[in-house]
C-alpha cells in the first residue's frame, strides 16, 4: 500500500504541487523500506528529511498565504506547528542507542497517512480553491499548474 498522487491534489502552484509529491515520494519509499524489512533503517532519513521539508515548504506555503490575504492563515500555520511538533516528538522516541522499534515504525506512518489525509488533501485542497475564487495567480508573479 502507498499513497498515489492525483491532480485533484494539486493546488496549482506548482512549487508547492511539486514539494507535496516529494513528499508523497519519501513517504512511499519509507513504506517500501518497511515491507521489505528496512525500515528501521530508514526512519532517521525519512525524519531528517520531514525536519528539513518543514522549514522550507511551510514557509513557502505560509508566504503565499499572506500575499494571497488567506482567511485561514492562522489556522493552516497552527496545522503546521503541530506537524512539526509530532516529528520532534518522534525522533525526541529514538535513543542513540538503539536502533528504531515497530512501534515508532508505526508511529511514524500513522503521523504520515494522517498529514497526508487531513491536511494535504484537505487544508491545502482549501487553500487552493481560495487561490483560484481570488484570481491570486492573475494577480500574482505565481506560476500556476496547469488545470
Amino acid at each position: 500500500m502507498g499513497i498515489y498522487w492525483r491532480k485533484e491534489l494539486e493546488i496549482g502552484v506548482i512549487e508547492i504541487d511539486k514539494q507535496h509529491q516529494s513528499l508523497v515520494e519519501s513517504f512511499n519509499a519509507f513504506l517500501l523500506a518497511c515491507r521489505n524489512g528496512k525500515g528501521s533503517s530508514e526512519l532517521l532519513e525519512l525524519l531528517k528529511f520531514l525536519d528539513e521539508y518543514a522549514v522550507h515548504h511551510f514557509h513557502t506555503e505560509e508566504a503565499i498565504q499572506k500575499e494571497a490575504a488567506y482567511p485561514e492563515y492562522e489556522s493552516h500555520r497552527l496545522q503546521h506547528l503541530g506537524f512539526t511538533k509530532k516529528i520532534k516528538d518522534l525522533k525526541e522516541q529514538l535513543t542513540l542507542n538503539e536502533p528504531p522499534q515497530i512501534n515508532h515504525l508505526i508511529a511514524t506512518n500513522t503521523v504520515l497517512l494522517d498529514w497526508f489525509i487531513k491536511h494535504i488533501s484537505g487544508s491545502d485542497s482549501h487553500f487552493g480553491r481560495h487561490l483560484v475564487e481570488t484570481c491570486y495567480f492573475a494577480d500574482s508573479g505565481s506560476q500556476q499548474s496547469d488545470p
